[in-house]
């Protein structure tokens, strides 16, 4: 789900919503009474929408779109239905706004949220989700806990002068590594990206600023730089997905 905080006005329209609209209580976990698979919702929340949206419950870190729990806070304080932000969510996933709008902080052009970015049952499991997730605070339990933004975990240890960061399969801000390490000289890093969320893999620090292609569905970003001994960075640098946590540290000895 691309956008911004203007973009999209999640916060205006869950205002404004009509509070009348039935809501809809959950039953179980992972289902609603419309039947509206939540686990499905969850997951493809976070490889469609989680890299441009934050949502605590879903662990999603995502800064170039509005962050849902503050969009939905006000709404959900005032004891504005469920079935009201469900509606508000997927009349946004249906009808997103394309028109070209600047973030008002930098003056910069922000991305569009893409039309059809999930369509028919899956677009209602998505709205479902965030209006039971949004603003609530607490944690998922049962089978919602078991899906989920992931983390990056464990150092990648570079061999032959080739270093192998994956990003994660799964569409999350975030590689498979958290950190990593090489030996000095010629390095070669190679990224796979297996998601449909566009990635890359970039590397600075000790003169070195060196970013590779962004690629997706499949392919692999690859860059080459020559190391001297020290600490470094590599991320993604994709619009706001390095400043969603999408980074770690590199070791060169």
């Amino acid at each position: 789900m691309r956008g911004n905080r203007g973009r999209f006005g999640l916060r205006r329209l869950a205002l404004a919503a009509t509070a009348t609209m039935v809501a809809a209580s959950v039953s179980g976990c992972q289902l609603v009474d419309d039947g509206e698979n939540l686990v499905n919702g969850k997951e493809l929340y976070v490889e469609k929408c989680g890299a441009c949206h934050a949502l605590k419950r879903a662990g999603t870190t995502g800064v170039s779109g509005p962050d849902l729990d503050q969009a939905f806070a006000t709404a959900r304080a005032e004891g504005f239905g469920q079935s009201t932000y469900e509606g508000v969510v997927y009349g946004q996933i249906q009808q997103p706004n394309l028109d070209t709008q600047l973030d008002p902080e930098t003056g910069k052009e922000l991305a569009l949220m893409p039309p059809d970015l999930v369509t028919g049952d899956d677009a209602r499991d998505v709205a479902a989700y965030v209006a039971m997730a949004a603003a609530r605070g607490g944690e998922d339990a049962g089978q919602l806990a078991d899906v989920g933004a992931t983390k990056a975990e464990g150092t990648a240890q570079a061999k032959g002068g080739k270093l192998d960061i994956p990003a994660d399969p799964d569409g999350s801000l975030a590689f498979v590594f958290a950190s990593a390490k090489a030996p000095a000289g010629e390095v070669t890093f190679t990224s796979p990206n297996e998601s449909s969320v566009p990635h890359n893999i970039a590397v600075e620090g000790n003169g070195v600023d060196e970013l590779g292609e962004v690629v997706q569905n499949g392919g692999v970003s690859e860059i080459k730089a020559k190391l001297k001994p020290g600490t470094y960075a590599f991320y993604c640098s994709v619009q706001g997905h390095r400043e969603g946590g999408m980074e770690g540290t590199l070791e060169v000895k």
